[in-house]
């Protein structure tokens, strides 16, 4: 049996479009495009967000206070940043949700913002679209276990993509995570759709510094696995170990949080 054109069509955009977004922890690998200080810019965003948070809410935001997060001086120089921090996000952010109408599959294709507005006074705006709102909510319960305070020690890109890989892929707070992909996949997630590198670059570059970041400074342990096809690289799979001990505070918050689980449907 034959596929119409159209059929077609859209086989080869899903095939190319490695964001659908599914569930909310797709979030957490749908930016490789964005740079380390945007990265952190969109996590100081998704800090907003309460379970009280509905898809109208439209948050407000001041640059001193982000300056102060990041522990930038109050210059000229870094407003500028934290603008075009902003204009990045806004430009940067499209997503690719997959549907589904009268049993025939699809792609929305829209955006993570609906509106972004910067004042002269460096008070900042911003609402999440109609469309990625439910996804970003869920990320409370689903996904953002990470303190701010923990991501802003994070430098580089390649640390913050990998820890948020990590902890989309970790199930109640396991200590053994195992992230398994193939080369494009883990190329996705960290370089975006439009860049490629050679596999030993991309282990030497990408992997290897989020690695190494992520095992100075949060105290785990990484294995890398190379996988192979004879001599080609087609994927990779690497094992994280949290080695650091929770505080019997945590462990209490962690069960409260999971008496109430909230769900992405609960906001759809």
């Amino acid at each position: 049996m034959k596929k119409g054109k159209s059929e077609n069509a859209l086989d080869n955009l899903l095939s190319r479009q490695d964001y659908l977004v599914v569930q909310a922890n797709d979030l957490a690998k749908a930016f490789g495009n964005l740079k380390a200080f945007e990265h952190k810019l969109l996590d100081y965003c998704f800090s907003y967000v309460t379970k009280e948070s509905n898809v109208t809410d439209t948050f407000v935001v001041s640059t001193k206070e982000v300056l102060h997060h990041f522990g930038l001086n109050a210059s000229g120089k870094n407003y500028e940043r934290v603008a075009r921090g902003f204009k990045a996000l806004n430009e940067n952010t499209a997503l690719y949700f997959a549907i589904e109408k009268n049993g025939k599959k699809g792609i929305r294709m829209g955006q993570l913002f609906s509106m972004i507005e910067f004042i002269e006074n460096g008070e900042v705006s911003f609402r999440f679209s109609e469309f990625a709102a439910p996804y970003v909510f869920a990320l409370r319960s689903k996904f953002y276990s990470f303190k701010l305070a923990e991501l802003a020690q994070i430098k580089s890109k390649y640390a913050i993509i990998l820890m948020k890989i990590w902890e989309a892929k970790r199930f109640n707070n396991q200590r053994v995570t195992t992230i398994i992909g193939d080369l494009d996949e883990w190329q996705d997630w960290f370089l975006g759709t439009e860049k490629r590198l050679t596999p030993a670059i991309f282990a030497r570059d990408c992997l290897k510094v989020g690695a190494e970041e992520l095992e100075s400074k949060l105290g785990v342990d990484i294995y890398l696995n190379v996988v192979k096809n004879g001599r080609k690289v087609v994927g990779y799979e690497m094992q994280i170990t949290d080695n650091r001990q929770p505080t019997t505070a945590e462990v209490i918050q962690e069960a409260e949080k999971n008496s109430h689980q909230t769900d992405i449907y609960d906001y759809l």
